[in-house]
């Protein structure tokens, strides 16, 4: 397994990891970054619209295999959501050596390297709930919005998976906005350290001293007759 290549789980595996609050393996020097604020309250609501429905229906339908059926496809459905939001849970945004595997509902969206990031900061953004590709900019929000912004030296290919592939998402991105939990700590892991910056500054200053000293060190050859 390499670092920018997580491991993809199964719909069940990643139902028992998001009750365990755990995550699909990754490799030893990368990091997770979630983004489960904004992801609960649709599937909560649904959920909770379903079982009312279930109550509603069989004391209204006289038919027991009908109510049967219709409780049957009501149970599965909801299995179907709980697993749903498990594999985005379970499968995190990625940042390796190398790159920052993006994931939206379990899948791998975009692989950004990191060589290819201009700039990155904290950006909070509410106004769209929903993956969209515009004009070069992929957002992959969730109904929190984004709270940070990626910039690219060069365009990355994107693809966004979806139900039908008249709603599928691809296409080449330049920037990104991005939900995660924590966005102060991904803008410092993409950040360049300021320290090693500050080391070569200096570095660089200490080399120009000496060369400066170096060329008053030696003699005019007018100054000494010589020529």
């Amino acid at each position: 397994m390499t670092v920018d290549f997580p491991v993809q789980v199964g719909r069940w595996r990643a139902l028992a990891l998001w009750t365990r609050g755990q995550h699909a393996p990754i490799a030893p020097d990368s990091t997770v970054f979630t983004a489960t604020h904004g992801t609960l309250g649709l599937p909560v609501m649904f959920g909770a619209a379903t079982v009312i429905e279930m109550v509603v229906l069989h004391l209204l339908i006289p038919w027991l295999w009908l109510g049967a059926l219709i409780a049957a496809v009501s149970v599965a459905s909801l299995i179907l959501l709980a697993t749903s939001v498990a594999l985005s849970r379970a499968h995190p945004h990625v940042l390796s050596t190398e790159a920052l595997v993006l994931r939206m509902s379990g899948t791998v969206v975009a692989r950004v390297h990191r060589a290819s990031i201009s700039s990155v900061r904290i950006h909070r953004r509410y106004g769209i709930v929903s993956p969209a590709l515009d004009g070069g900019r992929l957002v992959l929000p969730t109904q929190d919005g984004t709270t940070v912004d990626i910039e690219l030296s060069t365009a990355t290919e994107v693809v966004v998976p979806a139900l039908s592939k008249r709603w599928k998402i691809s296409g080449f991105a330049h920037s990104f906005g991005v939900q995660v939990d924590d966005p102060a700590a991904l803008v410092a892991a993409l950040t360049p350290s300021t320290s090693a910056t500050a080391v070569d500054r200096r570095s660089k200053r200490v080399a120009n001293n000496r060369t400066t000293s170096a060329s008053t060190v030696i003699p005019d050859p007018a100054q000494r007759g010589e020529v």
